[in-house]
């Protein structure tokens, strides 16, 4: 998956190996586009060499928690392309939330402050949302523009009629008592509620 000296693989190549994937016709393709939030503002009031940090360390953490077969590259200075054959949407999007979730936790140290680090994600694939390489890049960028005026911090994913966004509420209590069982158990809330819903499937489909 790795490289460049920098992190990832170029732009073309990883383009290349999309499209090599695509026209297999034999695999369902995610395709995420991460875009660190705010980073002009950290670049502006800290400085390049702390923006080039931040961008190491979402690269580090991308390494770190992607498979092995997962494909990254860098398109620009703050935004992030990858790429997850024969992934579903919904395991994408467990993926992607998991690593953003652990992230909202993540900070940086500059000097005697502490530097939150975020970013937002647009969720596209192949070919509910694209049948081309174009069509797909499309649509991540789509959704990327939505997670970022919906407040940032957030993952966004192209809707179909096979997909649908679920929002629900919890209290300030179960929210609170998810975190601690997260932090007990070194696992992240988007994880265990995955766990959870897999559980209450598992028990109705049996009666």
């Amino acid at each position: 998956m790795i490289k460049t000296i920098d992190g990832f693989m170029n732009e073309e190549e990883f383009c290349q190996h999309l499209n090599k994937e695509i026209q297999s016709f034999s695999k369902e393709i995610v395709l995420v586009k991460l875009n660190i939030d705010d980073f002009e503002t950290v670049n502006r009031f800290y400085g390049e060499y702390v923006g080039d940090q931040v961008i190491k360390s979402v690269a580090k953490m991308l390494v770190e928690n992607l498979r092995q077969d997962d494909l990254v590259c860098r398109t620009h200075k703050d935004e992030f392309l990858v790429m997850m054959p024969d992934t579903s949407r919904e395991t994408g999007h467990i993926l992607i939330e998991e690593i953003r979730t652990f992230r909202d936790h993540y900070t940086l140290s500059v000097g005697d402050k502490e530097l939150k680090i975020r970013f937002s994600a647009g969720l596209a694939s192949f070919p509910h949302n694209g049948k081309t390489k174009e069509g797909l890049i499309k649509a991540v960028d789509d959704v990327l523009k939505k997670a970022k005026t919906m407040g940032k911090n957030r993952t966004c994913v192209a809707m179909s009629d096979v997909w649908m966004e679920k929002n629900f509420s919890v209290t300030k209590e179960m929210a609170s008592g998810l975190s601690q069982i997260a932090s007990k158990q070194n696992k992240t809330e988007a994880g265990l509620l995955r766990e959870a819903l897999e559980d209450l499937l598992s028990k109705y489909e049996t009666e």
